[in-house]
This record gives structure tokens, sequence and C-alpha cells, in this order.
């Protein structure tokens, strides 16, 4: 319980600070001026409320999207008809984590042009494989007792799952999606380089013109927002224990 108070107070504190940052960007960038000294006079004239609500529109949709498909995919793999599926999904899922996000990104843009559509496919398609590949392990995991035991009951497979496999597998699964979602946080920066807007867009402008005030401006709020989503998603994760 103690641990658990402490974590909903740090969560609390650095949303005031994320707060703070993103609609009082004037002040945020002062007060970095006068810690850093600046070597151009490059100021962001887009407040930096907007570039946030951007971000956290693509983060949003694209997590929402790929969790309904990831949870699916995983629940029907796991089934007697899925079955035979399972190793080639799975094979895909390892060869999709380790595939670079940038160089998705990349390729969205001949085929849907630049825009938030393009940005918005490409972290769906990053962000499902953890939930697929957790979906999975967490079915797997229940016990064979348990299922033979509901099966002596009664029950068909259909209520198996949906009172035995996927209750027991929740916190398995929020395991995942709480990882695709920290994935997509920091992801969505690069869809700034695809015309998407986001967080991304005073990082690459900073990054561009040197200038360190706009790569924190971009960088902070979205290292700060993954700590938040983080806390908040495990704080969920442990009322399955």
């Amino acid at each position: 319980m103690i641990t658990r108070n402490k974590s909903s107070i740090v969560m609390l504190v650095i949303s005031i600070i994320l707060l703070y940052i993103v609609f009082y960007s004037e002040g945020f960038e002062e007060l970095l001026t006068l810690l850093l000294s600046r070597k151009t006079n490059t100021i962001s004239r887009t407040p930096l409320y907007i570039y946030f609500f951007q971000h956290l529109q693509m983060v949003i949709i694209s997590s929402f999207i790929a969790i309904i498909v990831g949870v699916s995919l995983g629940i029907f793999i796991t089934t007697e008809k899925g079955e035979e599926y399972k190793d080639i999904f799975l094979k895909l899922v390892n060869i999709g984590q380790a595939f670079p996000s940038p160089a998705l990104l990349a390729l969205m843009v001949p085929v849907l042009g630049y825009g938030l559509r393009g940005a918005l496919i490409a972290l769906v398609l990053y962000a499902f494989m953890p939930i697929i590949y957790n979906t999975v392990i967490g079915i797997e995991q229940v016990s064979v007792d348990v299922v033979e035991a509901a099966k002596g009951m009664g029950m068909n497979n259909y209520m198996i799952y949906k009172k035995i496999k996927i209750p027991l597998a929740t916190k398995v699964i929020l395991g995942g999606i709480r990882t695709a979602t920290i994935i997509n946080i920091s992801a969505a920066t690069l869809a700034a380089a695809v015309g998407a807007g986001g967080l991304g867009v005073p990082l690459v402008n900073g990054v561009r013109t040197f200038d360190m005030i706009l790569i924190l401006q971009g960088a902070i709020p979205v290292t700060l927002l993954a700590i938040i989503t983080e806390l908040a998603l495990k704080k969920l994760e442990l009322r399955f224990d």
C-alpha cells in the first residue's frame, strides 16, 4: 500500500511538471535559456501544447487500434483454429520487433505519402507486436489443471476463454500493452519526420539548428509522458496480483 501511495504521489508531481511545461512553454523556454547558453536565436512559434496534443492523439489512436488487433490475434492463435498459424505469427513478431521504427515510418511514405495516416499505421504495426506476444504467453501459462477442471464443470471453449484463460492472463497482457504504449510514445517523435507533427517537431528542429533548448522542449515532455504512462499502467497491473 505504501509503495502504491508513493507511486501515486510521484505520478501527481510529474503530471504537474508536465502540465507546466506544456501549457506554460514560454516560461519553460526561459528557464532552459537561463540554464543553457543558446547558440541560435531560434524560437518555437507554435505553442508546445499543440505539439503535445498532436503527440497524444497519435499515441492514443495507434495504441487503441494495436490493443484491439493485438489481443484479438493473440487470442485467435491460441485457439484450435489458429494453432497452425502460431509459429508464423510469433516469428513475424520477433522479426518485427527487431525492425527499426524509423525504417518502418519511412516505408509508409511511398505508400501513403506524408502526414498522420502513414504515421499511425506504422505506429500500430510496431506496437501490436509485444501485445500479441504477451497475449499468447499469458494464455498459454494458464494451468492445464484449471482448464481441465473447467471442462469437467461443463464449460465449452468460449466459456473457458471468457471466464478462465483471459482473466488469468490479464496481468501478462497488460504488461504487453504497457510495453507497446511506451514504445509508441517514444516512436511517435519520429512521426515529425513524415509531417505528422507531435513533440518530435521541436526535437527535429533543434537537431537541425543545433539548438539544445528546442531539443529539450521536445524530449522532456515525451520522457515525462512515458514515465506517467509507465507508472499508471504498472499500477493497473498490480490490481491483478
